[in-house]
């Protein structure tokens, strides 16, 4: 079986090479990204702790000045 895919593989134009070679190699990065898990989490927090901050600066950014206001005020 492999020989007759090798033999069409060599007989093959071009462009089907390509698309084997592109194949083998888009599967290859999904493999490794795949790996990453851990490195797949630590920017999944940072993604998360990017938007949290900034939906807290949107919704509670009167109350934040009003906190720190105070706290100066009192030093």
């Amino acid at each position: 079986m492999a020989g007759k895919f090798f033999g069409y593989y060599k007989n093959s134009n071009i462009f089907f090479k390509i698309l084997f070679f592109g194949v083998l190699l888009i599967m290859g990065v999904l493999w490794l990204v795949g790996s990453l898990t851990k490195f797949d989490r630590l920017v999944m927090f940072m993604v998360g702790t990017i938007v949290g901050g900034v939906l807290i600066n949107i919704f509670l950014y009167d109350h934040v000045v009003e906190a720190i206001n105070y706290f100066s005020n009192l030093v």
